[in-house]
């Protein structure tokens, strides 16, 4: 049997590899073409839904159907993957493999949830304390997603290298495979939160709305989609999300009405640029918001600064108030609403 065993696949290592990633189990077992394919679907998928993010035509209708298929593919990926490790196997190993708990299936169980692997083989008290350590792990990633990410990538690591070794019953003689595996999902993890972390920090991040200055263009309780842009160019009419005036806190939301070294005046509620009037909806007065920031006639719009108006222009509290952003406290500019669903579409 031992010399058997040179040929075989581990079947649950096979999942636990396709877990991380679809088709990889595949390739491990040997199915190269069918675990490229596989992998392939997945990305192109994934691509396909960052592109849907990213698109303001695109519905968060179109996005989860996507992720709906990601899921899909995934699950369906996980019973493919044993299925073609244990093909592979001679009888006599499948045969002998189920007699015992089996520990890379500890390793997966572990994996998809920490402690549930160390269940599975009956250490009752490991598995209760790693399911209790991975609550304040997930709590940490509502203040910082980087640092939860790192911390997880360790915690599973971790979780899953010791749901294996207390298995019982080990058919490798050394814990070299297990090492491996257990850097693998290290890896995963670890480059998995840092491409979400950079998604959120340079390219898309959701905000919710809160207040009423931009009714009725957008309104309490309206998720929006944001992008970011380093070499973003102000136009006069977009709606941006930046840094509060106020200090640390929630982002504001206006409309850019001024670009930098323009010129601003507001007269009987109409909206003039450099001297000219331009379309705009009527600009009521705000006194009550006002923080003693006298705004002149007309206001001169500072090199890289904007002149920020809320839609809702009797009741905004904005560059009237406080005078001209800074571009660089600019966070992103808002291009689509996701929810709810009756309001799906594009900001104009």
């Amino acid at each position: 049997m031992e010399t058997n065993r040179i040929h075989t696949k581990e079947p649950w290592l096979a999942v636990s590899l396709s877990f991380l990633l679809s088709g990889i189990g595949q390739i491990y077992a040997g199915r190269l073409l069918r675990g490229s394919i596989l992998l392939l679907m997945e990305l192109s998928l994934a691509g396909l839904g960052i592109w849907s993010v990213l698109s303001v035509e695109h519905s968060i209708l179109v996005t989860a159907c996507i992720g709906l298929a990601i899921w899909a593919v995934r699950i369906w990926n996980l019973f493919d993957a044993h299925k073609s490790a244990s093909r592979t196997n001679p009888e006599g190993f499948e045969t002998e493999r189920k007699q015992n708990k089996d520990a890379w299936l500890a390793l997966f169980l572990a994996d998809l949830i920490p402690g549930l692997g160390q269940m599975y083989v009956r250490k009752w008290l490991w598995g209760a304390v790693f399911m209790a350590t991975s609550v304040p792990l997930l709590l940490v990633g509502m203040k910082s997603w980087l640092l939860a990410s790192s911390l997880w990538a360790v915690f599973s690591a971790a979780v899953c290298f010791h749901a294996y070794v207390s298995a019982r019953t080990r058919r490798e003689r050394s814990n070299k495979a297990i090492s491996i595996v257990a850097t693998v999902i290290f890896c995963s993890y670890l480059s998995s939160g840092c491409y979400r972390y950079a998604f959120r920090a340079y390219v898309v991040e959701a905000f919710r709305i809160t207040a009423e200055s931009m009714k009725p263009t957008l309104i309490p309780g309206d998720r929006l989609l944001v992008r970011k842009s380093r070499s973003y160019a102000p136009e006069r009419g977009d709606v941006v999300v930046f840094k509060s005036p106020d200090g640390p806190g929630v982002p504001w939301i206006k409309r850019i009405a001024a670009l930098p070294d323009e010129t601003v005046e507001i007269t009987d509620e109409l909206l003039f640029i450099d001297g000219r009037k331009v379309p705009y909806r009527p600009v009521k007065s705000i006194e009550h918001f006002n923080k003693g920031f006298a705004l002149e006639k007309p206001y001169k719009v500072p090199a890289n600064h904007i002149f920020i108006i809320g839609d809702n222009t009797a009741n905004s509290e904005d560059s009237r108030s406080f005078g001209a952003i800074p571009l660089s406290d600019v966070i992103g500019r808002v291009y689509k609403i996701y929810w709810p669903l009756g309001c799906i579409g594009p900001v104009e």
